[in-house]
This record gives structure tokens, C-alpha cells and sequence, in this order.
């Protein structure tokens, strides 16, 4: 017996292995687009423009409240962080979702609020990798 020969028995009995079946993307409600050469990312002082997408606020509306897990109706803009504006809102890529009833603690008493559930930021970075992880957004 060659080493060839036993080589091909040995392959002939090993059974074909099917690749395991490929997970269902879930579908993608917000596809970010990146734009290297942005005119305004050459100004010294750009204008702010706020990003809006009523779409993916709609779906934030439709998960879990991130602090109580009860059905959320209110996506939070983060406030107090410096990202909004004067009268601005911060960019709707910044929302967490909340239940009114945490909605109404948070905007009556924000340290309060931040010192008992954690502050606004972890909570948003939380919803944030969970909505990657799931390819939500991508």
C-alpha cells in the first residue's frame, strides 16, 4: 500500500460537512453613510447641522424603555452633555428609549435620575451596541 493510496481511501470515507446555515440579517433601519471630503469639514467653525432621521426615532419608539424594559413611547434626546445646541436638540442618532414614567423622572430631576439608573451616556452607549450588534444599524 501506497501513502497515496491510503490517503484516498481516507478521504473517501470522510463524510462532506455542510456549512451551517448563514444567520438571517435582520433588516437595517438606518444605513450610515460617510463622507470623507464634507465641504464642511475644511471650515475652521462649520455650521452646525443637526442630523435628523424620523425614521430610526420611529424605531426607537418601538423597543424596549432602556431603564425599566416596559414599551417605551418617548425617544430621549441626551441632554446635558453639550451635544445639543442653544434651542437644539442633540442629533437623533443620540436617542435612547424611554417609558413616560422614566421620561418624566429624568427631565424633573436629571442628577437624581442619572445617580439611581446610571447616567444617560452609558445608557445610550448600551442601546447604541446593542443596535450594531443586532445589525440594525450598520
Amino acid at each position: 500500500m501506497t501513502a497515496s493510496s491510503i490517503l484516498q481511501r481516507e478521504i473517501a470515507t470522510v463524510k462532506a460537512v455542510e456549512p451551517p446555515p448563514a444567520e438571517e440579517e435582520q433588516p437595517r433601519i438606518l444605513t450610515l453613510k460617510v463622507d470623507t471630503e464634507a465641504p464642511e469639514s475644511l471650515m475652521k467653525v462649520p455650521k452646525r447641522r443637526r442630523w435628523v432621521n424620523r425614521h430610526y426615532t420611529d424605531w426607537v419608539k418601538t423597543q424596549p424603555c432602556v431603564v425599566c424594559q416596559r414599551p417605551a413611547d418617548d425617544p430621549h434626546h441626551i441632554i446635558g452633555y453639550g451635544l445639543g445646541g442653544t434651542g437644539t436638540k442633540a442629533h437623533d442618532i443620540f436617542v435612547i428609549p424611554l417609558c413616560r414614567t422614566c421620561h418624566n423622572e429624568l427631565h424633573a430631576d436629571t442628577a437624581a435620575f442619572e445617580q439611581k439608573h446610571g447616567s444617560q451616556r452609558k445608557l445610550l452607549y448600551r442601546f447604541l451596541d446593542r443596535q450594531f450588534g443586532c445589525g440594525v444599524i450598520g
